[in-house]
């Protein structure tokens, strides 16, 4: 082997340490790490876990809470967050046909029929 092939050899392991290097880094980031890192742009574009989210909530540097709108776009995420497995876990419960009756549809028709009624005995007196 020449001094190019131990040069090449040389270079492709001093690359392939700092791919590790960078590959070990981004996996020993906490989630609330990668959270505010996400939000730092002013938008959340990724989908946490909620444990994730009330875990940055909780861990939020005092500054970032006073100073920025941190606490209020992660709140508001968490929110979406919790609103997506409420609608997921109440279509898996209802199978996700939607054929049952609204108990507010219910309420509503049983309210008109009792002022129809209370109409209808009023004009009578």
């Amino acid at each position: 082997m020449g001094l190019g092939g131990i040069r090449l050899l040389f270079a492709m392991a001093v690359g392939l340490m700092a791919l590790a290097a960078t590959g070990t880094a981004g996996a020993a980031q906490s989630c609330p790490t990668r959270l505010l890192d996400d939000w730092r742009d002013g938008r959340i574009d990724g989908v946490y876990s909620i444990a994730c989210y009330r875990q940055t909530l909780a861990h939020l540097p005092e500054d970032v809470r006073v100073y920025s709108t941190a606490q209020a776009d992660i709140t508001r995420a968490l929110q979406a967050r919790l609103g997506t497995v409420a609608a997921k876990s109440s279509v898996n419960r209802s199978g996700g046909g939607g054929s049952g009756v609204s108990p507010l549809l219910v309420v509503a028709i049983t309210a008109a029929i009792l002022v129809a009624a209370g109409s209808v005995a009023a004009a009578v007196r």
